[in-house]
């Protein structure tokens, strides 16, 4: 057979278009069910050499060894899990790189005689990190043989332990197990249900044709075009995507692929968790001490009266910063205690860690807002800990959160970086960076904030701990030194809007490493812009300009 990897030169980038099914693509000739096994392999990257070729001793250009299981429903290529599948984390093999895999396509074309072609979209990443460097990948497939699955990768969110921006492709020998997959019931029902409540995605030319190309004129234009990864603007329950680029064209599967987010974890993770516990249980785990639940800090000085909601404030009073409160500068320094909390591996290890590494400052907690991810991360573990005590020994605050917040909303798969223990049902989400949401993900978690925490009648966040987080007059939180985002409060920097009118407002932001947004305006306007960009400034003017554009849309202080 005609190996699909071939002519392919092996540096080469090709056109998106070829991982796709054709105008002219014709239904697949078989169905594909079963499991595709890949070895490690290097990768062809660009730049050719990284800044380092070892990273926690690891190898950042080679793929992973995987094995990968896929059965197609339709036209679909529907992956086994949509979870995390660790490589790289772990201990054995060289590859540093873990991978999430997304749904594609099958299909057929005339010239293949016979064969039925495949693609998929997918994610490689880290466990103990928070980007993606999104790719696609196809393959050919006939009876009990597959091709080489030649893939691409493209874009990627903001990196920290590989520094690199990088693209890649290759040529992956598989070796396919054909047969029906364990749970396939199951994997169908619960696409099925995705993708009957998925949201559409229009192009950003329809948003032109029906407010005006002036209108939308500076929407995103500080950024350097090569640091964006997707960005668009919803409005009147509709998103309009307005580019999800790549040097070879527009990501492909862009609306199933998965990004790495960063810090929009705290917001569309930790606050969600906390305001759905409040809803259930009552309000009063936002005053609940973290010592009731992190018995390990009760003879740790400064941790005595710091509170679940001071943690989600960034106010623990804690951290290895300046001890002056003012001016504002909500930064903690990223020294060795934060690395050795960050590569800690287990929930006992960035306990300790972090308790060693942190020291009180003079205000106490609840006072000035320190940046800290460990803080974040000890939230997660005390709200695990109280809904164990309330719902047995199994609890988990990510399994709570799918439970009661994303499933109901519709979110039917949540990936999310875990400590990595003895035992895989002890791990403990990160909570402070280590979502992997879809676009139509941060889409459905943007509208329930902005819906008061309600979804078809049922409230699913505490509406008295939700109000004061939602957009106001006044300034909301504590100072943060940052002149475009002033305030934290609740896991959201919070920026301000000014219209032409002379009115002005306050509104929360979703906001991760790499200047990723998602900006939660009145009137149920959302700018979503998700980047890489690496030196931080492309948020002063362009929280600006992106605002400016959704109030030339609506009136956003009526």
């Amino acid at each position: 057979m005609a190996d699909i990897a071939e002519p392919v030169r092996a540096h080469a980038l090709i056109d998106n278009s070829a991982f796709l099914p054709p105008a002219d693509a014709q239904v697949a000739h078989e169905a594909f069910s079963g499991t595709l096994g890949i070895g490690e392999a290097p990768m062809f990257t660009i730049p050719v050499e990284f800044k380092s070729d070892q990273v926690l001793g690891k190898d950042p250009q080679l793929f992973p060894g995987v094995a990968l299981s896929f059965v197609s429903i339709g036209d679909n290529l529907v992956p086994q899990t949509q979870d995390i599948i660790r490589n790289g984390s772990l201990g054995g093999g060289r590859s540093f790189w873990d991978i999430i895999v997304q749904p594609g396509k099958v299909w057929s074309e005339a010239t293949d005689d016979g064969w039925s072609r495949a693609s998929f979209p997918f994610s490689l990443m880290n466990s103990i990190e928070g980007e993606t460097h999104n790719g696609v990948a196809t393959f050919l497939y006939k009876g009990t043989q597959v091709s080489r699955i030649r893939y691409q990768i493209l874009t990627q969110t903001s990196p920290f332990y590989v520094e690199d921006y990088f693209t890649a492709s290759g040529a992956l020998e598989a070796a396919y197990k054909p047969g029906k997959l364990l749970e396939e019931a199951s994997i169908k029902a619960t696409y099925e249900t995705s993708q009957a409540v998925a949201e559409k995605i229009l192009p950003w030319s329809e948003l032109e044709k029906k407010f005006g190309k002036d209108k939308l004129a500076g929407f995103d234009s500080k950024i350097r075009p090569a640091e964006i990864v997707l960005d668009g603007l919803s409005i009147d329950d509709s998103f309009y995507l307005k580019s999800c680029p790549t040097p070879v064209g527009e990501l492909p599967f862009c609306d199933r692929q998965r990004f790495g987010v960063w810090s929009v974890t705290k917001s569309a993770g930790n606050t969600a968790a906390m305001l759905a516990i409040a809803e259930k249980y009552g309000p009063e785990i936002f005053d609940t001490r973290l010592v009731d639940y992190i018995t390990e800090a009760r003879d740790a000085p400064g941790w005595k009266d710091v509170t679940f909601g001071d943690a989600l404030n960034m106010a623990t009073g804690m951290g290895n910063g300046s001890d002056k409160a003012t001016p504002a500068a909500i930064s903690d320094p990223l020294g060795k205690a934060y690395y050795a909390w960050y590569e800690a591996r287990t929930t006992k290890d960035k306990i300790d860690a972090l308790l060693k590494g942190a020291k009180p400052y003079p205000w106490g907690p609840g006072k000035v807002a320190r940046y800290r991810d460990e803080d974040m991360f000890l939230l997660g573990v005390a709200m695990t800990r109280y809904l164990q005590s309330k719902e047995g020994p199994a609890a988990n605050v990510w399994d709570f959160l799918k439970r009661e917040v994303y499933q109901p909303i519709g979110i039917s798969y949540a990936p999310i970086n875990k400590t990595i223990e003895a035992d895989p049902k002890q791990d403990q989400p990160l909570m402070a960076y280590g979502f992997y949401p879809t676009i139509g993900d941060l889409i459905k978690i943007a509208r329930l904030y902005q819906n008061g925490g309600k979804f078809q009648g049922r409230q699913i966040f505490n509406a008295q701990r939700l109000a004061d987080l939602m957009p106001a007059k006044q300034a909301v939180g504590l100072a943060t030194g940052n002149p475009e985002k002033p305030e934290y409060y609740k896991a959201f920097w919070r920026s301000s809007y000014k219209a032409a009118s002379g009115c002005t407002f306050s509104f929360p932001i979703m906001d991760g490493w790499g200047e990723n947004y998602v900006l939660l305006l009145p009137k149920d306007v959302t700018v979503f812009r998700l980047a890489k960009n690496w030196d931080g400034d492309a948020g002063a003017g362009e929280l600006g300009n992106m605002t400016a554009v959704a109030g030339r849309l609506k009136d956003l202080c009526d």
